[in-house]
């Protein structure tokens, strides 16, 4: 069943790391048997209805060793591929560790699976994986079924959901033509499948938000939130990225400097190709690459969850206007970041960021994330000082959050430190200037009471604690997972 196309897509990933592959023939794959019983079955001439797992080793593995399998055996599992009867492209459900190839920096998005072989359980940590088959699903449905599948792996409010069904979602908004053997799905008919499994995905084009466009679609990543991405003809699944410090920062409009301004890649899988690939700012320069540019990203989709309302742009401009008041702002409460910024008095009226390093050191990372990972990382994090991280921990919040740290561009890129953030209720909406539940500098934790309670902002509300002697600490890494 292993043609060329798959062998050689294979040893893409796994050359000079595998040691020892296990065959596990008649393999009965539920994500195939659900195409097969649905589409192929019909055809004159019919495939298997059966697979053959592919189970990969970094370290020469025997029989008796996987049976009786100890930590070293475990370690070293790299993960499956299910090889199905399907021509031209015969890669099934896939899931190999993301420490294969990844470059160090890089940081991602993963799900975990358990594997069971020869009766022993094996774990693997990635992000799933699948070719289409050129008739029951193609890049889009391929794609959708890779994010799909991160997120049944991870969430219990999302279900498993198979190819075929993925298909099927177009039934309903197919437009007159057939469904399968199917010839691709529009943006919008993506975002309409992912609606129908209750996200609330929202559609970002290029030639709509113009300069913008790549930050939202670091934001979201950022954010731990897979997204599908659009390119000349094509579909992928987008969920890590990887940045360099030491480039040169453009001037992002007006405003303030952004962690996304030094992302250099996106890391993608490409349903045509292999797991894992970088998709780089300025295309391929390896033959591990992604052929696409950033240039040739024509929109994202984001599946947003049904409680997030407000969006990434909406969040970066009442936050940006909540930083520039002269009552709650940075100017107004924090002189050592008034300092940073390299204009003096003039930070509300012209805080335009230069080139980092140049005069400027203030650096913003914006991020959606859950209240409850938020706080779940308090005390690892330590928050610079521990009246923040008590009152933090008491705070009610909503289910999601947005958070934009605050940093010292020299602490972020040596030490990945901060300095503090702004907590927004992230089920606000773009037009509510008093959706902010924190506002933390260094010097002063601003905390809006009267939200705990269910009322309204007002001057009696706001309450403010002085922090003396608060240190800088770590920023938070819960969204992705860092090789």
């Amino acid at each position: 069943m292993l043609d060329q196309w798959g062998l050689d897509r294979i040893k893409h990933v796994l050359d000079g790391k595998c040691q020892s592959v296990v065959i596990e023939n008649h393999y009965i794959d539920k994500d195939y048997r659900d195409t097969f019983s649905s589409f192929h079955s019909k055809r004159f001439a019919t495939p298997s209805s059966r697979c053959v797992r592919l189970h990969f080793f970094s370290k020469a593995v025997t029989e008796e060793e996987i049976v009786n399998a100890g930590d070293a055996v475990k370690k070293s599992y790299l993960g499956y591929s299910v090889v199905r009867p399907t021509k031209p492209n015969c890669i099934g459900r896939t899931l190999l560790t993301s420490q294969l190839r990844l470059h160090p920096e890089a940081h991602i998005r993963n799900c975990t699976e358990n594997i069971v072989l020869l009766g022993t359980e094996f774990e693997v940590e990635g992000f799933p994986f699948i070719s289409q088959d050129s008739d029951a699903t193609v890049c889009a449905e391929s794609a959708l079924w890779m994010i799909m599948r991160y997120y049944s792996n991870t969430y219990r409010a999302y279900p498993e959901i198979l190819p075929f069904q993925i298909t099927n979602l177009a039934a309903h908004h197919a437009g007159g033509h057939r469904v399968f053997p199917s010839s691709g799905l529009y943006s919008w008919q993506l975002a309409e499948a992912l609606r129908l499994q209750k996200f609330s995905p929202v559609i970002y084009s290029r030639k709509q938000f113009g300069t913008p466009f790549d930050h939202l679609l670091y934001t979201y990543i950022e954010s731990g939130i897979p997204l599908l991405i659009t390119v000349p003809s094509h579909v992928v699944a987008a969920f890590g990225h990887q940045s360099n410090y030491a480039a040169p920062c453009p001037k992002f409009n007006a405003g303030f400097t952004y962690t996304s301004h030094f992302n250099q890649s996106f890391v993608i899988n490409d349903d045509n190709c292999f797991p894992y690939q970088m998709l780089n700012k300025a295309g391929k320069q390896g033959r591990l690459d992604s052929e696409y540019p950033f240039s040739k990203i024509e929109e994202f989709i984001v599946p947003l969850p049904e409680k997030v309302f407000l969006t990434a742009e909406q969040a970066q401009t009442v936050i940006e206007t909540i930083l520039r008041d002269p009552k709650t702002g940075i100017q107004a409460l924090s002189p050592s970041l008034t300092s940073l910024s390299g204009n003096g008095g003039g930070l509300i009226k012209k805080l335009i960021s230069p080139v980092v390093g140049n005069g400027n050191k203030l650096l913003l990372r914006l991020f959606l994330t859950s209240s409850r990972s938020f706080k779940r990382s308090i005390q690892e994090r330590g928050m610079g000082h521990i009246e923040v991280a008590n009152l933090y921990r008491h705070l009610p919040m909503p289910h999601f959050i947005w958070v934009c740290e605050i940093a010292n561009y020299d602490e972020y890129a040596s030490e990945q430190k901060i300095l503090g953030e702004v907590i927004w209720d992230a089920t606000r909406n773009g037009r509510e200037p008093d959706g902010w539940i924190a506002l933390h500098f260094p010097e002063k934790l601003v905390y809006d009471a009267g939200s705990a309670f269910n009322n309204p902002q007002s001057p009696d509300s706001i309450k403010t604690i002085d922090l003396s002697g608060q240190n800088s600490y770590l920023l938070y890494k819960s969204n992705l997972h860092t090789l």
